[in-house]
């Protein structure tokens, strides 16, 4: 089994075999045109970006448009001001937390126009070695991770969020949890209240009708304004029911992934995560999202495939097998293949730790792999 020929992430567009005529005449004009992204308005926008602010749009319109002017009149005030806090409080850190670039500092002293690098595997094992990106060619913080979206390194990279169409790292963390928390703060009132106009339209419609302008339409109960007071629209009971229904689907909805979301980083930024004490305590408040998947990764993937693939030489091809002689072991004792010599240690078939930033094992691992002969 070749284990330095297994497929890894793709942090970037590879190329794993180079020549000298590929060398020479570069990357091709596909790749001469991507550059790496600064922030959330960096082209292209993400589907999923595009969806939360539609969805904005469609709460604050329904919300301050259609739903809190059918309120009694005097909670209209509170309803409008509490609301309307919460809706540019988000919108405020929304904001920010897309515009911001969340690289790392020496990234963000190089220029973004360059075109986009091409990782050459056969030159590197890992884009980051010794805190050092190979694809950004800065030195790095050891927290830092290449974005493959973004195709740079995140100072405390946490994730890439599709709905920002930006990552989030050290610098915006803060900034994305006050906006999942407005989001599902705002969502969750403007569903409460689509449900209050809902049931009270059935129970007793009047006291959705306080306004001044049903003054002159009393007694056609099947006229309803929209847009009040600014600038009301005359519709039928149906649409006011429709809108209010398809608000608590959506509404419903997102308080439930928002708030899943937001319990998550609560979660991960708390003791309870930790199934045995925590042998540093003055870290378990820092746990990222990424920190989070690669602890809860299968161990076979998390510690054996990433340590084979990181004591793989550069041009190793694949694993000489040599044969090592062994005897058979003696009734009662263990599983472990001893040499011939009996005076020498137990052979351990398990890599050595490394230190952060050293370099990997190397061809250390030929050594690790054989056939016993009894």
């Amino acid at each position: 089994m070749n284990i330095c020929n297994k497929p890894s992430n793709k942090t970037a567009p590879e190329k794993s075999v180079w020549t000298a005529p590929s060398q020479a005449s570069g990357p091709s004009p596909e790749l001469q045109g991507q550059r790496s992204r600064r922030n959330g308005w960096s082209w292209p926008p993400h589907p999923l970006q595009i969806v939360a602010w539609l969805l904005y749009l469609f709460f604050a319109v329904i919300g301050f448009g259609v739903l809190v002017p059918l309120l009694p009149h005097n909670w209209v005030p509170a309803g409008y001001a509490c609301m309307g806090a919460i809706f540019a409080g988000h919108l405020v850190v929304h904001l920010t937390a897309v515009s911001i670039d969340p690289a790392d500092a020496n990234v963000r002293d190089k220029s973004y126009a360059g075109p986009l690098p091409i990782f050459n595997r056969s030159q590197h094992a890992h884009v980051i070695e010794d805190l050092h990106c190979n694809l950004c060619d800065v030195d790095v913080s050891a927290r830092s991770k290449h974005c493959s979206a973004c195709n740079k390194c995140v100072c405390g990279f946490d994730h890439h969020c599709k709905w920002l169409n930006n990552c989030v790292g050290e610098r915006n963390y803060w900034l994305f949890l006050h906006s999942v928390a407005s989001a599902l703060l705002g969502v969750l009132l403007l569903v409460l209240v689509a449900i209050y106009v809902f049931v009270e339209f059935f129970v007793n419609p009047m006291r959705l009708r306080t306004n001044h302008h049903f003054e002159v339409v009393k007694n056609h109960t099947d006229v309803w304004f929209v847009f009040l007071p600014a600038a009301p629209v005359e519709t039928q009971a149906p649409a006011i029911l429709a809108l209010a229904a398809l608000l608590i689907i959506l509404g419903s909805l997102s308080t439930a992934l928002l708030g899943h979301l937001l319990c998550f980083h609560i979660y991960l930024r708390s003791p309870f995560h930790c199934t045995e004490p925590c042998p540093h305590p003055s870290v378990w408040h820092k746990l990222t999202t990424y920190e989070y998947v690669v602890q809860h990764r299968p161990p076979q993937e998390a510690r054996g495939a990433h340590r084979q693939l990181e004591s793989c030489p550069p041009k190793m091809r694949s694993i000489q097998f040599l044969p090592i002689p062994c005897h058979q072991r003696p009734r009662g004792a263990s599983t472990t293949l001893f040499p011939r010599d009996s005076h020498s240690a137990p052979w351990d078939p398990t890599p050595e730790k490394e230190e952060a930033g050293a370099p990997g094992p190397g061809p250390r691992l030929q050594l690790f792999v054989g056939f016993c002969q009894r």
